[in-house]
C-alpha cells in the first residue's frame, strides 16, 4: 500500500472492529480515507490517521479500522472533521453470536479460570520470528517499506523492523491461550512503543479492566489491556499501576513510568493493545449440601 511505503513508522491502530466474516469464495475490496491530519510538536514529522475498510462482493461491510503513521515531513494544518459513516456502527457479527448464546449453552466452556476485573494475568508463552518469516508475511501482505527487507542498507539484528501487523499479532498470540473460548474481539486502540527486531522473543501480560456477564447466555464480555514485551523476563517483576491503566499509551509516557516505576521493562514494551472480547464464561455451579 503507497501510502504505508511512503511512511517511517506506524505508531497507532484501532477501532478495529469485525461487522461481518469474510467466507471462502468471497471478492473484496479495500479502501482507504484521510480522516486527522497533525503535525509533531517538533514540527519536522506528521501523522496522518487513516479509516480503512474491507467490503465484500455485495457491498456489504466486512471490517473497518483506523491506521496512525508517521510521515518525515509537515503538512499545513487541517481544522476538517470527517463524520464517521453509519455502516461503521454497525455490529451485525457481533449481534449475530449474542443471538445463537442458546445454541452454545449445552457446549463446556474450555475457559479454565474465571477472569475478573483486576486480575494480572502473566502469560507463560512466548513467541518469535525470523527475519526469513518475517520477509515472507511482508511480501504476503504488499509491504515493501526498506525497513522490512533492505539488508545492504540496514542491520538486520537493529535496525531491520518486524511490520507492524506482525507486532499485534505476536503479542496477541501470546496471551490468547488463557481467554479461550474467544468468539469475537474488538481492538479499541493499539499503540506500538519500540520496535521489534527479528528473533526478538515477545511476551506478555495482560490486565482485566472489566467484566461484563449481562450477557445472554453463558457469554461474557471482557475489557482487557494486553501488554507486548519483548526480550524480558517480567517474572517477580511489580509491574505499575500507571502502565496498566494509562489512557497516554504513546512512548515517551510508557518510557517515563518505566524507568520511574519499573526499570527492567524500560526499552522492551513494543506495544499496548485494549481490547474487547466475548467468550464462553467459566460459570461453575456451586451447590449447598
Amino acid at each position: 500500500m503507497s501510502h504505508e511505503d511512503a511512511a517511517k513508522v506506524q505508531v497507532g491502530f484501532g477501532k478495529c472492529v469485525y461487522h461481518w466474516p469474510v467466507f471462502a469464495g468471497d471478492t473484496v475490496k479495500k479502501t482507504f480515507k484521510v480522516e486527522r491530519v497533525r503535525n509533531t510538536s517538533d514540527g519536522n514529522h506528521s501523522i496522518i490517521n487513516f479509516k480503512c475498510r474491507l467490503t465484500n462482493q455485495r457491498g456489504r461491510l466486512c471490517m473497518s479500522a483506523e491506521k496512525r503513521l508517521l510521515f518525515e515531513f509537515p503538512v499545513p494544518q487541517s481544522n476538517v472533521v470527517v463524520p464517521p459513516d453509519a455502516s461503521e456502527s454497525s455490529q451485525l457479527f457481533r449481534d449475530h453470536i449474542l443471538s445463537k448464546s442458546n445454541v452454545m449453552n449445552g457446549m463446556e466452556s474450555h475457559s479454565l479460570t474465571p477472569l475478573s476485573a483486576g486480575s494480572l494475568i502473566l502469560h507463560t508463552l512466548a513467541r518469535s520470528i525470523t527475519f526469513a518469516q518475517s520477509q515472507q508475511l511482508a511480501s504476503l501482505a504488499r509491504l515493501t517499506h526498506g525497513r522490512h527487507f533492505d539488508v545492504r542498507k540496514y542491520d538486520v539484528k537493529t535496525e531491520i523492523y518486524v511490520p507492524a501487523g506482525l507486532v499485534l499479532g505476536l503479542t496477541l498470540s501470546a496471551s490468547n491461550r488463557d481467554f479461550h473460548e474467544s468468539l469475537h474481539e474488538e481492538l479499541v486502540n493499539v499503540s506500538y512503543v519500540h520496535h521489534l527486531h527479528p528473533c526478538d522473543v515477545v511476551g506478555a501480560f495482560s490486565y482485566i479492566t472489566d467484566v461484563d456477564e449481562n450477557l445472554p447466555g453463558e457469554l461474557e464480555s471482557i475489557s482487557v489491556r494486553t501488554i507486548g514485551v519483548k526480550n524480558s523476563d517480567f517474572e517477580g517483576v511489580d509491574i505499575p499501576m500507571e502502565l496498566l491503566t494509562t489512557e497516554r499509551t504513546y512512548t515517551k509516557n510508557v518510557d517515563r513510568i518505566c524507568k520511574s516505576l519499573c526499570p527492567k521493562l524500560t526499552n522492551a514494551i513494543i506495544a499496548v493493545v485494549d481490547r474487547k472480547i466475548i467468550r464462553q464464561s467459566n460459570r461453575r455451579a456451586v451447590f449447598l449440601l
